[in-house]
């Protein structure tokens, strides 16, 4: 399997394949932008650690990604964290010298993707594919950003020479940018053969990125919006073509937005009021 980059300690930046239905037919194909990973709490060894004595009992990093997600929209709780934490440090050797790995916060968008969205449409995880438009991570760029706690892992291992691979992991591009790959001839048809193979008769994009991408691939769409509103319209379904295939799409905001997002925002309200008026 194709690798793009590595992350901090070595592990391979591999693709997250299409995740099927596990209770028989999909009744939906969820539609995100890309994958999330595995992350940690790290600390380097106490002679290693450059911050005020009284700061060492909290994590150096909070939160680092070290590894695939092992599923898509992996909601942090199965498989088990503990075993996987096991798992990767035994794959990358670590050892006292590297410092201490504890579990990190993981499966915030899976969580959320069911709170938010499947519950809303009368949906369980067992009854949906999922899969993401671009299948495989990215690493933000910015302050309190995954690219800013790896260059802070690297600034620290020159300084004392703790011999951590730090990666190599590309940085996020553009939303044009991803919707590019998306589009591209190295995913293009893949993600076509995805939209149809699961045979879902719904289509459920997740961000601007993935309705752009979706609708990038498809070869006809019929009223669908083209950039997803924060008002009475959110949430309206439209359709789209593939091959010969009708498939209805509904669009919706990220998870990530709507956890973020404070209650009294726009998008909270309108996604509010789109899972209401599902709920009658």
């Amino acid at each position: 399997m194709r690798s793009y980059g590595t992350f901090p300690f070595g592990r391979p930046n591999t693709h997250r394949p299409l995740r099927p239905a596990s209770a028989g037919s999909a009744k939906a194909l969820i539609v995100g932008v890309y994958p999330s990973a595995f992350h940690i709490r790290w600390s380097p060894p106490h002679d290693r650690d450059d911050r005020d004595v009284s700061r060492r009992a909290l994590p150096y990093i909070s939160s680092l990604a070290v590894d695939v997600e092992p599923t898509v929209f992996w909601d942090g709780l199965e498989p088990s964290p503990a075993d996987l934490l096991w798992q990767w440090k035994r794959d990358v050797g670590f050892t006292d010298a590297w410092g201490t790995a504890e579990l990190g916060h993981n499966g915030p968008s899976g969580d959320g993707l069911v709170r938010h969205y499947l519950t809303p449409l009368g949906l369980t995880q067992s009854d949906v594919a999922m899969t993401d438009v671009v299948p495989y991570f990215f690493v933000k760029q910015g302050e309190g950003s995954q690219g800013a706690a790896i260059e802070r892992l690297r600034l620290l291992d020159l300084r004392f020479s703790m011999r951590i691979p730090v990666g190599d992991l590309p940085s996020r591009p553009t939303p044009q940018g991803l919707v590019g790959i998306a589009c591209g001839p190295e995913r293009r048809e893949s993600l076509r053969a995805e939209l149809v193979a699961t045979k879902a008769p719904l289509i459920v994009t997740l961000g601007q990125e993935a309705l752009d991408a979706v609708r990038g691939v498809a070869d006809s769409t019929n009223g669908v919006q083209e950039r997803i509103v924060d008002d009475e319209r959110y949430g309206i379904e439209g359709a789209v073509r593939v091959n010969s295939t009708s498939l209805r799409l509904l669009p919706l905001a990220h998870p990530g937005l709507i956890r973020q997002a404070a209650k009294d925002s726009e998008w909270r309200a309108a996604h509010d009021a789109w899972a209401a008026n599902l709920r009658g």
